[in-house]
Formats: C-alpha cells, structure tokens, sequence
C-alpha cells in the first residue's frame, strides 16, 4: 500500500511538470522575439461639436502579410473621443511585438457600450450591425523591417462617424485612417489673449486638420498633418478677429513651432 502511494505522488508530479512546462512554453511564445518588429499604436481624434463621444475600444486587428492578428488593447474600456485632441493621444499598443513583413490593413474592434452626450443629455450611440470584424482603418501598406519600431497614430475623424437617425438617436460609423508618425508634420503654438481664440485650421487642396485651443493657456498642437504648404486660419472669440497666417510649410517628422499667434480685437467706432 505504501508502495502504491509513492506510486501516486509521482504520477501526479510528473503531472504538474507537464502543465508548467506547457505554460512556460504559451509564456515564450508570446513574448518579443528577437529581430522581430514592433509597433506602437495611438488614437486621436479630429475635434467635433458634441459633449462627449463615448466609445467602448477593445482590440486591434492588424493584417500582416495576409494573416490576421489580433491584439487587446493597453487597456480595453470606454473613453470620451473628445478628450484625445490638441495632442492628446489614447495609448492602444506600446512596443507590441509583430511578424515582420507588410501591415496591409487595421481594424478597430469596439464593443456594444457606447453613447454620445448632445446638450447635457445622454444618448444611446448604436453600432450598425454586421460589424463584429471591426472598422477598417484606412492607411496606406507600411513594411515591417526586423528590429524596427514603429509609430502609428489612428484619427478617430468624430464629425464623419458620427450620424444623426432621428430623434434623440446617433449611429456611429467610424471613419479612421492610419499614419505613420514619422510621415506626418506637426504644428503647434500659442495665442495672446490665450482666449481670443477657439479654433485652429490648416488647410491645402490636399489636406484638412484642425484641433480646439487650449482656452486656459492658448496652446495648439495639429499632430496629423501631411507634408505641405498650408493655409493656417484661426477662428476669434468675440470681439476678435479671424486670422490667416500663409504659408505654413510643414515637414515629415518635424513640428512647427509657431511661437505666440498675436490676436487683433475688432476696431471700435
């Protein structure tokens, strides 16, 4: 009987070295692989006039090489679009091991929990059926190089997402696209009043982004911006005026500083 209870006792030892063993390997298999790329991916949004948009974010689907690959992320859970402008960003992956090759595609998987607040009031914002695969992000095919990492920045554009259907009801169709953060410019500064003004735009035949100012301190930061010669228009607060600064020319990984935009009140009779 003794005999058979050492017996025992090293069945089911043996046992658990099996399953630790097959854990440790789940855990390698998961982890970065040497020489292998890795991205980074933020999502910001393009300013729009509601209270709030509350999406619910889950995972990332990215098509790499023609196979998909899902990835939770940083943090899966319902945020207000409209907090991620003037340079705010919403981290989704950080320095996420991927095959490397060619991304020839994005999705963004939402949830079911989300809604919209027009006026002070909450609304239900209804996800069209059908889409259980995500929202395409559009970009253009980025390579995957070993031992690169890479920058990706999402633009959540709200004012073309977002759809009216009848009283006191919202659908969301996102529309998104996709930049590599090293082929974009960015544009920033401030204005004197820091509340003369409420609204920046940068605009050529090819290209539209803006973001709100920064009411408490003036600050503006456009992070989306394709290399070009632009436009700059900044919309007053009473008794202001509009102001165009051209050209603005922006550059592929760099920022334009701006420095302090001088604001005119408008003249007196």
């Amino acid at each position: 009987m003794k005999f058979k209870n050492i017996k025992n006792h090293w069945v089911i030892f043996i046992l658990l070295g099996l399953i630790l063993l097959a854990s440790c390997n789940k855990d390698k298999d998961s982890d970065p692989q040497p020489g292998n790329a890795t991205i980074s991916i933020k999502l910001g949004d393009s300013p729009a006039g509601f209270d709030a948009v509350n999406v619910e974010i889950l995972r990332v689907n990215v098509n790499i090489n023609g196979s998909w690959h899902e990835y939770a992320v940083a943090t899966p859970g319902v945020y207000n679009l409209l907090q991620f402008t003037n340079g705010n960003t919403l981290l989704l992956l950080d320095q996420t091991s991927v095959p490397n090759g060619s991304i020839s595609e994005l999705r963004l998987i939402l949830g079911d929990n989300n809604s919209i607040v027009v006026d002070g009031f909450t609304l239900e914002l209804k996800i069209p059926s059908g889409q259980s695969s995500g929202f395409k992000v559009k970009m253009g095919s980025q390579p995957l190089l070993s031992g690169v990492a890479y920058s990706l920045i999402l633009d959540f554009d709200v004012n073309k997402s977002v759809h009216p259907a009848g009283s006191n009801k919202y659908i969301l169709k996102p529309v998104v696209r996709g930049y590599l953060e090293t082929a974009l410019g960015k544009l920033s500064g401030t204005i004197s009043p820091i509340n003369s003004a409420y609204y920046i735009m940068a605009t050529n035949a090819a290209d539209t982004a803006g973001t709100y100012i920064n009411q408490a301190d003036g600050f503006f930061l456009i992070t989306t911006l394709n290399p070009g010669t632009y436009n700059v228009h900044f919309y007053a607060n009473a008794p202001y005026l509009d102001k165009d600064i051209f050209p603005v020319v922006i550059v592929a990984g760099q920022t334009l500083e701006l420095g302090t935009i001088i604001m005119q009140p408008i003249a007196l009779d």
